[in-house]
């Protein structure tokens, strides 16, 4: 990766000699010769190492550095300075700085400093944080709502701008659940021509049987008990817009026939009343089942199927698009930093930890996961000691597996490895630290192993 410091210098002349130096060499580097503007560069990116001169007109690099450290306890700080009297090493080291470079030093030996204390930030420091992505899939996936740079969701994209322009084409959205199919419909809805009209969108597998038909097309007072009032179905509600019915797959086989009708004729008919009613309606359907399986078995009709599958959008599932779990749990940590007042982050060890994931509730999972990490940290930062044990998994390959089959096969696969890494290190904890774990952590995961017994000889070493 390419290491980002900040450099604060009066000095004009200096920082664009050893920006450039620095730039030559490989490092991206921020400079500003006012103290207070630090700050601002704070808020917006973060910062493997600040490079601070000592002497400033301004304000004393160390009085600048001990306010850094009060708002940002984790920021590395060097000063970079050709006063090295004894009272600007002593207040700078209480202030805070981890080192204390002479301007005037080899700049080679300046720069192997500074990587060292880079390469610091990357294994200790570094966290995952909002980045300004100026790539053509980020940007392409943020108008329509999205986040992600992969380009597996690129492509999703540029379908999805294609056939929003369609108009009253019926779409069907295949994905696994939690893949992010109502933000699909949401977006084929926006930069359609429909986009002025209203959007509705139903759950099919969140309703109950018996109530799918009136809440679909409508009811009058009086049609069955406890009809007090008319009611509007949701295809009247979406009258010159879009209705989208989510999870089709789970609409009841005689209901099918009632919505094809629908579809065929362009009105509805509320229960109780004779009097059909014209619709101007376009029609997004999503499923994470097999419409062609489900055909065969009999249990979805065939007909409607090619009514609804005019086109198609596959959303792929989030193992499939790892390269977005960054840009995603970095959303979800500001949306979740804004709801609870924090100032929480992963660690970006952590990150690579949750990539190794199969996600098989995909975004919806990851969400939640970042959720409820951000609400149990400690000392504002998430990290690998953090996870759940269930997080450490590696993925499998094999596909056509239960959920069950998959959690047994993946535990057995995480045990082997625990124990050979315990079986070959001279002692526990030095095995806990190659696993990234504490070692009442990596204890716990051995007595979740019948084999464990096998270890109580190196408990003496801990």
């Amino acid at each position: 990766m390419q290491y980002k410091i900040l450099m604060v210098d009066d000095d004009l002349k200096n920082i664009k000699a050893t920006k450039t130096f620095f730039e030559i060499n490989g490092l991206q580097v921020d400079a500003v010769s006012e103290p207070d503007a630090v700050f601002e560069c704070l808020k917006q990116e973060e910062y493997a190492l600040i490079l601070m001169d000592y002497n400033m007109p301004e304000k004393m690099g160390h009085e600048l550095c001990a306010k850094i450290k009060e708002i940002y306890p984790k920021q590395q700080m060097a000063m970079y300075s050709c006063d090295l009297s004894r009272e600007a090493l002593k207040t700078s080291y209480s202030a805070g700085a981890i080192d204390f470079i002479e301007k005037s030093s080899d700049p080679d030996e300046i720069l192997k400093t500074v990587f060292k204390y880079c390469r610091r930030y990357d294994e200790v420091a570094r966290t995952v944080r909002p980045s300004a992505d100026k790539s053509r899939n980020a940007q392409l996936l943020s108008s329509l709502g999205m986040v992600g740079r992969s380009e597996a969701m690129a492509e999703v994209a540029y379908q999805i701008r294609k056939l929003a322009a369609a108009g009253d084409v019926s779409v069907l959205v295949y994905g696994e659940t939690g893949t992010g199919k109502e933000l699909v419909a949401k977006a084929l809805h926006r930069l359609s021509p429909r986009s002025k009209g209203p959007f509705v969108a139903i759950n099919c597998a969140a309703i109950q049987k018996d109530l799918m038909e009136s809440i679909l097309f409508g009811h009058r007072k009086g049609a069955f008990t406890g009809a007090i009032s008319d009611q509007e179905g949701k295809f009247s509600l979406a009258h010159g817009g879009t209705l989208f019915l989510d999870e089709i797959g789970d609409l009841s086989f005689d209901l099918q026939a009632k919505l094809l009708r629908v579809l065929q004729e362009r009105e509805v008919e509320p229960l109780g009343s004779n009097r059909p009613k014209k619709i101007d309606v376009r029609l997004i359907c999503a499923t994470h089942k097999n419409l062609d399986s489900q055909v065969q078995k009999g249990e979805f009709r065939e007909d409607l199927m090619y009514r609804i599958h005019v086109t198609q959008v596959m959303l792929p599932s989030l193992r499939d698009r790892v390269e977005d779990i960054e840009p995603l749990i970095s959303h979800f940590t500001e949306k979740m930093n804004e709801r609870y007042g924090f100032q929480r982050r992963f660690q970006h060890r952590t990150l690579e930890i949750l990539k190794q994931y199969s996600w098989p509730g995909n975004i919806r999972e990851l969400e939640g996961v970042v959720e409820r990490h951000l609400i149990h940290c400690s000392e504002n930062l998430v990290r690998p000691d953090d996870l759940d044990l269930d997080l450490y998994t590696p993925q499998v390959s094999e596909s056509n597996v239960t959920l069950e089959q998959f959690e047994v096969e993946t535990s057995k696969v995480k045990m082997a490895y625990i124990l050979k890494v315990v079986s070959e290190s001279p002692s526990k904890a030095q095995a806990a630290r190659q696993l990234g774990v504490s070692p009442s952590h990596l204890q716990y995961l051995l007595n979740q192993s019948k084999a464990s017994k096998s270890y109580d000889g190196l408990e003496k070493s801990v």
